[in-house]
């Protein structure tokens, strides 16, 4: 099995999308047994301020800038 070239990110972010646009969990497009078909699943069943608060503040693009 190949492994994806997309972030962890991306997918999640598909996985996401997917269920803002309505589509089933089942519509997940990767492989059961994969890190990739995981991946997309949490982000699908994960509320959006729950995934926010779980991705660290280094990648979020909303995040504001760290004060030194």
């Amino acid at each position: 099995m190949t492994p994806s070239t997309r972030s962890p990110a991306a997918i999640s972010d598909e996985g996401r999308h997917a269920r803002d646009r309505g589509d089933p969990v089942t519509a997940n497009p990767y492989p059961a047994d994969s890190d990739e078909w995981a991946i997309w699943d949490r982000g699908y069943r994960t509320p959006d301020e729950q995934a926010r608060a779980a991705t660290p503040a280094a990648v979020r693009a909303d995040a504001p800038p760290e004060s030194s």
